[in-house]
C-alpha cells in the first residue's frame, strides 16, 4: 500500500544506507583522482615545474569547491529547470538540498549526491590545466578553473545529466563523464594551449619527463 501513495518532495524514507555509504566511498575515490593527475603531470614535465603543478591540481578542486557551492551544482544539475541547456539557481548556495535525493539518484539524501557530483567538477578543469603545463601561474589558473567551470563545464554537465538537459532527454547515457569530464577537459586543454602558445625554450632546451615514478603514480591513482 505505501507504494501507492505519492511521495512528497520532503520525504526521506526512500534513502538506502548501504548507496549512501557506496557513494561516499567513490567521492573519495574521485578525489584522490586530483592528486593523481597531479603527480601524473609532474613526472611528465621538467622537475623545476613538479611542484606547481601537484598544486595546481589541488587549487583545481578547492576552487570548484567553492564555485560549485555558490551555484556550480545548481546550474549543472538543477532538476527544478525547465531549460534543456542550464539549470537555476534553485539550489544556490547548497540551499534547499539537505536531505532530499535528487531525482537522479533517488535513494540517497541530496547532498551527499552534490558532494559525489562536485569531485568530477573539480576534477575537470584540473585535467584541462594539463594543456597549460609550465606557462601559467597560480591567479591565472585560479581564475581559469572558477570561470571555466561555471561556462563551460557546468552547461555539458546539464545537457548530459540533469533531468531537462537536451542529451539526456535524448537518451544519451553518460555513466563515466565523457561528455562533461574527458570531451569539455580535451578540448578545453588545446585550446588554453594554443592561447598560451608554445614553452618558452621549446626547440632549444630539452622537455622530458623528470620522474617516471611520478608518471607511474598518478596513473595508479587514477
Amino acid at each position: 500500500m505505501s507504494d501507492l501513495v505519492p511521495r512528497l518532495d520532503n520525504d526521506t524514507s526512500h534513502i538506502d544506507s548501504g548507496d549512501t555509504a557506496w557513494i561516499l566511498v567513490s567521492a573519495v575515490l574521485v578525489f584522490i583522482m586530483s592528486p593523481g593527475i597531479g603527480y601524473f603531470y609532474s613526472g611528465m614535465a621538467r622537475s623545476k615545474n613538479a611542484v606547481s603543478l601537484v598544486f595546481l591540481c589541488m587549487v583545481a578542486m578547492a576552487v570548484v569547491s567553492v564555485q560549485w557551492m555558490i551555484w556550480g551544482y545548481s546550474l549543472a544539475l538543477s532538476d527544478t529547470s525547465n531549460s534543456p541547456f542550464i539549470g537555476n539557481l534553485s539550489y544556490g548556495l547548497l540551499l534547499n538540498v539537505g536531505d532530499k535525493p535528487h531525482a537522479n539518484a533517488p535513494t540517497i539524501p541530496g547532498n551527499v549526491y552534490a558532494i559525489f557530483q562536485c569531485m568530477f567538477a573539480a576534477l575537470t578543469p584540473a585535467l584541462a590545466l594539463g594543456g597549460a603545463a609550465e606557462r601559467i601561474r597560480i591567479f591565472p589558473a585560479i581564475l581559469f578553473c572558477f570561470v571555466w567551470t561555471t561556462i563551460v563545464y557546468d552547461p555539458i554537465a546539464y545537457w548530459s545529466w540533469a533531468p531537462k538537459g537536451w542529451i539526456n532527454v535524448m537518451g544519451a547515457l553518460d555513466y563515466a563523464g565523457g561528455t562533461p569530464v574527458h570531451i569539455a577537459s580535451g578540448f578545453g586543454a588545446l585550446a588554453f594551449s594554443l592561447v598560451l602558445g608554445k614553452r618558452q625554450g621549446f626547440g632549444h632546451e630539452k622537455f622530458e619527463p623528470h620522474n617516471y615514478l611520478n608518471i607511474i603514480l598518478g596513473t595508479s591513482l587514477l
